[in-house]
């Protein structure tokens, strides 16, 4: 198992902790999540270790997640298949430079402060460790030691985004496909309505305010499940590769939604005034709900005549005929 010696002189943070807390002494393992659930194990429970042939018993006493660390193009640690112990552990001396009971170190860890340019900082750690007297392309400075799992998910970050937009646009549709059946199939009613009085504004209205309801429900209904659905999902593929399974809900995107969302189902038709006809002998079809709402001609909701009480002529005779 691909495993690293750690120890935090100034600071921490050094090692990203699930669970537990990072080794302190040569007796004492880190495990990553992945590699907890495979072997059956738990934090507090006692292990055999093996270094170079010695095997001595260690504790867990946490879980961590690992950037990826390799020395002489052995197996690199990843995400959650690694191990972690103190540096004394797999100090390896390297006469005259560093020689027992010393302990060895061959990479060191800095973490910067946010906002620090990488590239800048690297090229002057690369200065200082030169003028110490390193030869060049023997001690090395990296930036970037994202572990295999995350290089390989790099190149579908954007897929979870473009689904977003594409389920965005899909809603949109679904809603005003429903308020123009809605508007086709009551039609009759609508021209009643008009008929009887009602402004061609207030139909609009009231289509708006079917839209809104609508959109209410949805947000009602979606955003909650979306949200436990999306930390489930979250949950599971953080299980499968070994990293924290809590998921932060990203407030202020998510509540923007509900009141864009409600704006855009109450403006769903442009403005028109009451009363107003297209002009020429054939009207304009509209695809706008609202705007089909408020021009449903009487002819197609009403007989174009009423029918009357009918007599029937009385049957008698003429004066004078027999």
């Amino acid at each position: 198992m691909p495993a690293i010696g750690l120890d935090q002189l100034r600071g921490n943070g050094f090692l990203t902790l699930l669970a537990g807390r990072a080794p302190a002494g040569s007796r004492e393992i880190a495990l990553g999540q992945r590699t907890l659930h495979v072997l059956g194990l738990h934090i507090g429970q006692q292990v055999q270790v093996g270094v170079d042939g010695t095997t001595s018993p260690n504790r867990i006493v946490g879980s961590a997640v690992f950037a990826a660390f390799s020395v002489g193009g052995g197996s690199a640690t990843d995400l959650g298949t690694s191990a972690v112990v103190s540096a004394s552990a797999l100090s390896q001396p390297n006469p005259p430079f560093c020689a027992r009971p010393a302990t060895c170190y061959n990479f060191f860890l800095l973490k910067y402060r946010p906002g620090t340019d990488l590239q800048a900082a690297a090229a002057q750690v690369m200065r200082a460790v030169t003028r110490t007297g390193c030869p060049k392309g023997l001690c090395l400075v990296t930036t970037d030691q994202r572990p295999s799992d995350i290089q390989d998910y790099t190149g579908v970050r954007d897929t979870p985004l473009i689904l977003g937009a594409v389920l965005a646009l899909l809603a949109v549709w679904t809603l005003a496909h429903v308020l123009l059946t809605g508007v086709r199939r009551r039609r009759r009613d609508l021209a009643v309505l008009k008929i009887l009085g009602l402004l061609r504004s207030q139909l609009v209205r009231m289509v708006s305010w079917q839209a809104s309801a609508l959109a209410a429900t949805a947000l009602l209904v979606g955003l909650p499940a979306g949200l436990l659905a999306g930390r489930q999902a979250w949950a599971l593929f953080a299980g499968s590769v070994g990293v924290a399974g809590a998921a932060d809900v990203p407030l202020p995107i998510v509540l923007p939604v509900i009141p864009v969302t409600l704006l855009a189902a109450s403006r769903c038709r442009p403005p028109a005034p009451p009363g107003s006809r297209v002009p020429g002998p054939r009207r304009r079809p509209s695809s706008l709900p609202g705007l089909r709402a408020g021009r449903p001609g009487p002819a197609s909701g009403v007989p174009r005549e009423l029918p009357g009480p009918s007599r029937r002529p009385r049957r008698g005779r003429a004066p004078g005929v027999v």
